[in-house]
């Protein structure tokens, strides 16, 4: 696979619980559809039954992780690549959690690895940042010259249900998008409990929920031409929807912000945006994943 090595901590490695998954899609042409042609597993995170809900072959993957959640000492790392030509989307059934973990540092990667005119979407569910968290969280995205994606992340701080805002932990992310090797974005995000960032206007403004959406064209729709009007077309679609998103392009990569406090506005506003681009570049329909729909 991608020989992706787990970070090192200067902590004991004996005190850390450590899970991963391996997963590798490839386009078969006789059948002219994506399957799963790899996976590898250790500790309790498996991929679902493979569905194949759309004409085109796209494979649609679902993550499961029996603790629903990221405890203090976990080191949990997801490694996927998709071959040349194939078409792979994965998701999650559910809200992924990071737990309060009395000072213990928790650890999540992803690594993603697309090969030429492969496309790939991530599109995990909403995380829950626990009140007492210590999460410290890693995506790396590398992508061939013709390679495309669609992915996002969304965070929740607290859970909303019980009014809990973040007092307690610290969170540490950062994503880094690369094509070719050279590298696209680079976000980071790091705060503690009760920062100033949190109610800043520069930050969070009391909000306690926002996303990041990312997108790379197929080759063919790279130019100027095409993505300002996909843009100006999608900033019409939000303010329509009345969602608090914001769009960007950096380069070719279409960036999307969301800030409130609806983790359903959210979703439902990327999935609005992904089904536009799947129209555009791939003369798809959105075909939402059906674990949304359970």
């Amino acid at each position: 696979m991608l020989n992706f090595r787990i970070q090192q901590t200067a902590e004991n490695p004996s005190q850390f619980w450590y899970a991963c998954l391996e997963l590798g899609f490839s386009y078969q042409a006789a059948n002219q559809r994506t399957t799963l042609a790899y996976r590898k597993h250790s500790g309790p995170v498996r991929v679902q039954k493979m569905l194949w809900p759309e004409k085109s072959g796209v494979c649609h993957a679902i993550i499961v992780h029996p603790p629903a959640g990221i405890a203090g000492g976990d080191h949990l790392t997801f490694d996927i690549q998709v071959d040349k030509d194939a078409h792979a989307l994965v998701t999650t059934p559910g809200a992924g959690k990071w737990y309060k973990t009395n000072a213990k540092q928790a650890f999540q990667h992803i690594h993603i690895r697309l090969k030429d005119n492969a496309v790939f979407e991530w599109l995990p569910q909403e995380t829950m940042l626990f009140n007492g968290a210590h999460a410290e969280s890693e995506t790396l995205i590398h992508l061939d010259i013709a390679a495309s994606f669609i992915g996002w992340d969304i965070l929740v701080l607290g859970r909303q249900a019980r009014k809990e805002c973040f007092t307690e932990g610290q969170y540490r992310n950062q994503f880094q998008l690369l094509r070719d090797n050279r590298l696209l974005v680079a976000d980071r995000l790091n705060f503690s409990g009760n920062d100033r960032w949190l109610t800043s206007r520069l930050g969070m403004n009391g909000h306690a929920v926002m996303g990041s959406f990312w997108a790379v064209a197929p080759e063919k729709y790279r130019s100027s031409m095409y993505l300002d009007e996909h843009v100006a077309v999608i900033r019409e679609l939000m303010m329509r929807m009345k969602v608090n998103v914001r769009l960007t392009l950096l380069d070719d990569v279409i960036c999307a912000r969301f800030l409130g406090d609806d983790v359903r506005q959210c979703h439902d506003a990327f999935a609005a945006i992904r089904a536009k681009l799947r129209r555009y570049w791939f003369d798809l329909d959105e075909e939402f994943p059906r674990i949304w729909r359970t």
